[in-house]
């Protein structure tokens, strides 16, 4: 691959071993390294990750390593879809969107309803609420699956004319309102409603990594110090092979964990149980991760973004869910996502006064002029209304080339890129009752095992010596990484997902 015509070398990949032939080709002595500092092409700081965001919330420690379960309370306030309507009890004249006066004077309505949801005495509510109300007669019967109750309009006007034969076909929506009495001597009220506790179930999933290091590769020196910067920008120096090597096999093992958080797939079957089986004749248990779990609710496709469409997004999540002090939500996003946020906003600001202050223009340094400007800034939040408050983080997992290679279009919705990239979660990351909503989870005691095999040489023993006890005949060691983990999103209603129609078609 050529990046640069500076270039002198195309990157070399392998997996498993390295050998001196490998170092060899790689890390040339003789000329003078102008800079020695690693570019990493394809996963340059990976710092600001979901992983990094789940280490600042409380994780949730397990008794043991089996699947967990949580539950979430349903509420009790729900619309039932009408089945279909009548006038009469034998079911026998079905109500038609072209009938009129339906109710009118008193006469009985019979509703039919797949649940038996509503009693006697409720008045109930259909999709014009405040103009067609109607009083629950008596208990429902059952008919089939179904249940039918019988029900008078309710109200001196709505009386007067009835109900349209439109506001009862299939598919209106109806709900409780409440239950009316006469004041004196009466003798019963109208019911109860519950909903059933909501459970989820997850399970842990487990990695592992290994490596071969052949003996003579212990202590082996590169020509002149190494020196590569971490993900989080920290400088790294290495002057023997062994070392780097061991450094990179942690850091490749924490992101397999981070992307098996992010994006596991749980190996669950439709009747529970595991279908992949591991070369150990035993099955691969698999929780779902993050991705996999939001799937669930709130899952939009778009083409063209615009901050209305976020606006009414924000605002489903927030209404009637939560209080106006609790509508603080994280977009994570590629860069490409934070730039389509950013231009977003601004076609929504044109022309607005706040906006054309002094703060964007500033003095630069330059050689081109003495009196040098800079211009620019970019927006990272949004104050949406009612109280809806939303930060814009860059994730570098979303940018990133080696997963996610579907390319975006230049046209008027996406200026190239990863498609990946404009892909938008947010996150309500508050809490449930005093509970993370989202955090990972651990069974107690299983901190990740690292564990070494000796062979003829190893780490602690590298140039031999006295007689020792080896576990491998090899003149060299494998180090071995396992760990278990899993993620928990514990109300998925309360995130979503917009994601690039080029994603999902």
């Amino acid at each position: 691959m050529k990046v640069s015509l500076l270039q002198t070398n195309g990157p070399k990949a392998w997996s498993w071993m390295t050998t001196k032939n490998h170092l060899g080709s790689i890390w040339q002595t003789k000329p003078q390294v102008a800079s020695k500092i690693t570019s990493r092409m394809l996963s340059t700081a990976y710092g600001n990750t979901l992983d990094t965001l789940l280490d600042t919330i409380d994780a949730l420690y397990l008794d043991t390593d089996d699947d967990y379960t949580w539950q979430l309370i349903g509420s009790s306030e729900r619309n039932i879809p009408l089945v279909a309507a009548y006038t009469d009890a034998t079911l026998s004249t079905l109500i038609t969107a072209a009938d009129v006066n339906i109710g009118q004077g008193g006469t009985d309505v019979y509703l039919v309803f797949p649940e038996m949801w509503f009693s006697d005495v409720n008045v109930i509510v259909g999709e014009k609420n405040e103009l067609y109300p109607l009083r629950v007669l008596e208990d429902p019967v059952a008919t089939g699956t179904n249940w039918v109750y019988r029900c008078q309009v309710w109200g001196a006007t709505a009386l007067a004319s009835g109900i349209p034969g439109e506001e009862l076909t299939s598919g209106k929506l109806f709900s409780k309102d409440y239950s009316p009495v006469s004041d004196t001597l009466s003798i019963k009220g109208g019911g109860m409603t519950h909903t059933a506790p909501i459970g989820f179930r997850n399970g842990f999933s487990q990695i592992r990594m290994q490596y071969t290091q052949p003996g003579n590769m212990i202590d082996r020196k590169f020509g002149s110090v190494f020196e590569t910067v971490d993900p989080s920008g920290k400088m790294q120096k290495f002057a023997v092979w062994q070392d780097y090597n061991d450094w990179q096999f942690n850091y490749q093992f924490a992101q397999e964990k981070n992307r098996l958080l992010y994006y596991g797939r749980s190996g669950r079957d439709a009747n529970g149980k595991f279908t992949s089986i591991d070369r150990s004749g035993h099955v691969i248990r698999a929780g779902a991760g993050i991705r996999e779990q939001q799937e669930s609710s709130n899952v939009y496709t778009y083409n063209t973004f615009d901050i209305k469409l976020l606006t009414s997004i924000l605002t489903d999540l927030a209404e009637g869910k939560l209080a106006m002090d609790e509508r603080k939500f994280v977009v994570r996003t590629g860069e490409r996502g934070a730039i389509l946020i950013n231009e977003a906003i601004m076609r929504e600001t044109v022309g607005w006064t706040p906006l054309q202050d002094d703060t964007a223009i500033k003095s630069v340094s330059s050689m081109l002029h003495s009196n040098a400007r800079g211009y620019g800034f970019q927006f990272t939040e949004y104050m949406a209304p009612n109280n809806i408050h939303v930060k814009i983080e860059v994730d570098p997992m979303y940018s990133d080339p080696v997963r996610n290679k579907v390319k975006a279009p230049m046209n008027g919705d996406y200026n190239g890129g990863l498609a990946e990239s404009y892909r938008m979660d947010i996150l309500d990351i508050g809490t449930i009752a005093g509970e993370p909503n989202l955090r990972k989870v651990y069974a107690k005691n299983t901190p990740d095992i690292t564990a070494y095999i000796a062979g003829l040489r190893d780490p602690f023993n590298p140039q031999g010596g006295a007689p020792k006890q080896i576990s491998s005949p090899k003149d060299g060691y494998e180090v071995h990484k396992f760990a278990t983990c899993s993620a928990m999103l514990k109300d998925p209603t309360r995130v979503a997902s917009l994601i690039p129609s080029i994603l999902t078609s």
